[in-house]
């Protein structure tokens, strides 16, 4: 593989033309930023970046175009995002296998990506392929919650949209203490639940984890089932336990960033046990866009919908 790039960097060198241009961007002025690979020195002002996984999110946020990005997942954008990231050059398969003949041949003056605690190894070996590119700023995060989002933003500093994404940070903080104060007699007397479809099951997702994670930041009580999971991101259960939401007053069940629940989360909301949930008997099911929030953005999206329905209680 290192051979073959190369000589893949060798034949894009001699093309002459937007090769010329790509050295000229990343000519000027650089930084060292400090990665969990090592301290990477990058262009203070990137124009050229490759987002390969959860890096889609920080160019998106940031209004910038990228090169080249990791295959998009339907679920995770909005029309308007999946419109607009498929005029880009897809460099790495929703698989997660990087293609470094794309990225070569995008030529970018930054590579940025973010790397779940138990890939590193697997990506420490290929960001040496991805120097031979460009400056390839990797960060490492643990579990689907406050870690996720803090790696996001460390990316988000790393391309130079520092400052809107450490707002977003601010008023998240913020809205967290608002929304415990102006809602306490709520959150204090109510039980909560965050689900989800599986085929021919469901799961309670944790409070570790995406909306469950943000739930427990507010300090509110989440459904028993939840237990379940011990430390992992959710417990799962058969059609046949719904019994075991009984206890919750709010349900929230995921649903895509266009707000559409997947098929099978369709098919558990059809369930006639789900119906005779006192949740659902009360209109207390609400759809939650977010729910894995990847950046403070999309974490503030979720505080907005959690404090619609708490203002309804």
């Amino acid at each position: 593989m290192a051979g073959a790039l190369a000589l893949l960097l060798a034949l894009t060198a001699c093309g002459g033309g937007p090769a010329e241009e790509a050295d000229g961007a990343s000519g000027g002025e650089t930084v060292t930023v400090e990665t969990d690979y090592g301290p990477v020195d990058i262009p203070a002002d990137p124009q050229r970046i490759v987002a390969l996984e959860f890096g889609t999110e920080a160019v998106l946020e940031a209004g910038i175009e990228p090169v080249g990005v990791i295959e998009p997942v339907s679920t995770l954008y909005t029309a308007e995002e999946l419109d607009q990231l498929s005029d880009y050059p897809v460099v790495q398969s929703a698989g997660l296998e990087i293609n470094l003949e794309a990225i070569a041949e995008a030529r970018p003056d930054l590579i940025i990506g973010g790397v779940r605690v138990e890939s590193h190894d697997e990506y420490a070996a290929t960001r040496e392929d991805l120097e031979q590119i460009a400056p390839t700023v990797f960060y490492d995060f643990d579990g689907a919650g406050a870690g996720l989002r803090d790696m996001t933003l460390e990316l988000s500093r790393a391309i130079g949209d520092g400052e809107r994404a450490e707002a977003e940070q601010e008023r998240f903080e913020t809205r967290i203490e608002e929304i415990r104060d102006s809602y306490a007699d709520q959150l204090a007397d109510t039980t909560f639940a965050v689900v989800f479809g599986l085929d021919g099951e469901f799961a309670v997702v944790n409070t570790n984890a995406w909306g469950g994670e943000i739930l427990d930041t507010l300090g509110a009580r989440q459904s028993s089932a939840r237990e379940a999971a011990g430390e992992n991101f959710a417990a799962f259960y058969s059609y046949e336990e719904l019994d075991q939401l009984f206890d919750a007053d709010v349900v929230f069940y995921e649903t895509d960033a266009q707000g559409k629940p997947d098929p099978f989360t369709e098919a558990l909301l059809d369930q006639g046990l789900w119906q005779d949930l006192p949740a659902v008997e009360a209109e207390q099911a609400h759809p939650l866009r977010y729910s894995a929030a990847r950046t403070y953005s999309q974490a503030n999206a979720v505080l907005d919908q959690i404090e619609e329905v708490l203002a309804g209680l």
